[in-house]
């Protein structure tokens, strides 16, 4: 099984994998996430209420270019470029609306408009989102805010450790008449259970609740936020190849047709058929019954790797259908 380093440089991000960015619209907050390709993009958008998606490329993508901008000639990509542009760095000349469609739900079809300027023309663009289940709010902001706020109390606790650590130096080198060059840069003794008090009842404290989305989405934790869905895509990955062996090691059928060789190691241990190198014969005199069971021992090893190919590749495409906007 291929490491995390290892595993990391061929993982493809999702649109899960995308952080959440806080916008401002008509004087409410709303969190969106775009995955830009080179020729489609796949939007989700929030209130934190209700979710809602739209899946973009090809033909109806090119289609929409053309209505919303028939001025404006430029290919695919440019066009992409500027509604992220749009969202990521706002100019002053850049206008966010909301509007809803629909006559018996009026909040199941949003539409977020974007007008700004591209090549000194003017430009805009329309994300129509259809309302998504529970299963989206779940995957995409709930499980992975959890995840965030119990590896920030992790890392916390951490800090804490290592102050503890770093005033028992300190006043080791007091001890021995070390002292600091400047009075103003001294510290006191770092206290717990004091220093969570004050962050309780501090006035950064009640700013950040005002805050809310707006602050836990900023640079820092938009990267957190990558890094959790990246752990967690690898733990499922893990997960999901040990289950895969075990399910093949496990399945007696192929060692009843072929017969077990106790002596041989592991299928976990054991390089695939074509890499294995063959091994020196120590007597140059092979008798029938050796022939007949390096057969069979052949003939079972291919069997078992076929096996391991096809229920990857099953498992594949069970995992692309069931869980595109899974986290």
């Amino acid at each position: 099984m291929a490491t995390e380093t290892e595993w990391r440089r061929r993982w493809k991000s999702d649109l899960v994998s995308c952080p959440w960015q806080s916008v401002e619209v008509d004087g409410n907050n709303y969190l969106i996430k775009v995955k830009f390709s080179e020729e489609s993009y796949e939007a989700l958008i929030t209130d934190l209420m209700s979710f809602w998606h739209e899946a973009l490329d090809g033909p109806s993508l090119k289609q929409r270019i053309e209505k919303l901008n028939p001025r404006i000639e430029a290919p695919v990509t440019k066009i992409l470029d500027q509604i992220e542009l749009s969202l990521a760095k706002p100019t002053k000349e850049t206008v966010l609306s909301v509007s809803f469609k629909n006559n018996r739900d009026p909040r199941k079809d949003i539409i977020l408009k974007i007008t700004s300027s591209l090549a000194g023309m003017p430009f805009s663009w329309h994300f129509y989102g259809q309302m998504c289940d529970n299963k989206v709010a779940r995957d995409h902001l709930t499980f992975p805010l959890i995840a965030m706020v119990a590896e920030l109390l992790r890392r916390q606790k951490e800090l804490e450790v290592l102050l503890i650590a770093k005033d028992k130096e300190i006043n080791d080198y007091k001890s021995q008449g070390a002292r600091t060059s400047r009075k103003h840069i001294e510290t006191s003794l770092f206290d717990m259970i004091g220093f969570k008090n004050n962050m309780a009842t501090s006035e950064g404290f009640e700013k950040q609740v005002k805050k809310l989305e707006k602050a836990l989405f900023d640079q820092e934790g938009q990267e957190l936020y990558r890094q959790i869905v990246m752990k967690h895509a690898w733990l499922r990955h893990k997960d999901d190849d040990n289950s895969l062996r075990n399910t093949v090691l496990d399945d007696e059928s192929l060692t009843t047709i072929f017969g077990a060789v106790s002596s041989e190691p592991s299928w976990s241990n054991r390089l695939p058929p074509s890499m294995m190198q063959p091994k020196p014969s120590v007597s140059p005199t092979v008798t029938p019954s050796d022939s007949a069971a390096k057969d069979t021992e052949q003939m079972r090893r291919e069997a078992l790797e076929r096996r391991l190919q096809e229920e990857m590749m099953k498992r594949q495409e069970k995992t692309k259908k069931k869980k595109k906007l899974a986290f």
